[in-house]
């Protein structure tokens, strides 16, 4: 099924996305938006349309699943891990816009996605959008002991060499990040780095300011 662009545009008028790749602050700047401003936000949980999908349909979002070998799917090659980042991404897309539609209008919503713009912008133009990004050093040191990452990191550790494929983890990661940040500059999209030295109210603002709240 395809919902025409225009439709969309009009229909998601309220829709404001923080793009961008893995430990920038995306999910910190949601939780402001909601407390402190009464956004309504759309979790992306695979599991909700995993349901719903076939495999010869959404490839992507079959996966990961229990039965898998772990080894195997942390220490793919590079490039096959993060085409399925981007692609289980784009196979929810289909779901979660229909999502956003049944959503009350007349509240604004803050979307948490790193996806590529192209995929968006046809819809959520440029200035209801901000990619936010931060080093590769940051993402290496955090991403994989985050609080909400730990389902993953205890799967991690079930692994022949727990230390190897986090190293191999953060380099995928890495590249999905820095692959979601060029498309966007590529595309003229705003881009905010999240570094030790910004606080999260400075964040906050500059998002809010380039959004005109």
């Amino acid at each position: 099924m395809k919902i025409n662009d225009n439709y969309l545009k009009e229909q998601l008028k309220h829709v404001y996305w923080l793009n961008g790749g893995c430990c920038a602050g995306k999910t910190t700047m949601t939780k402001k938006f909601v407390e402190e401003l009464g956004f309504q936000t759309l979790e992306d949980n695979v599991l909700n349309y995993r349901p719903f999908t076939k495999a010869a349909e959404y490839p992507a979002l079959q996966y990961p699943h229990p039965d898998l070998n772990w080894d195997e799917w942390f220490n793919r090659p590079q490039n096959e891990y993060c085409e399925w980042l981007l692609q289980i991404v784009e196979e929810m897309m289909e779901f979660f816009v229909i999502d956003l539609l049944k959503m009350p209008a007349d509240i604004p919503v803050i979307i948490d996605l790193g996806i590529m713009p192209e995929r968006i912008l046809p819809f959520v133009p440029k200035e209801r959008m901000i990619c936010l990004y931060t080093s590769d050093e940051e993402i290496e040191r955090l991403f994989f002991f985050r609080e909400d990452h730990k389902m993953i990191l205890d799967v991690i550790n079930l692994t022949a060499n727990p230390a190897e494929t986090i190293t191999n983890g953060n380099k995928n990661v890495v590249k999905f990040s820095r692959d979601i940040r060029n498309a966007c500059v590529k595309s003229g999209i705003k881009t905010l780095e999240r570094t030790t030295s910004l606080s999260v109210e400075e964040q906050f603002r500059v998002v809010c300011e380039h959004f005109g709240l």
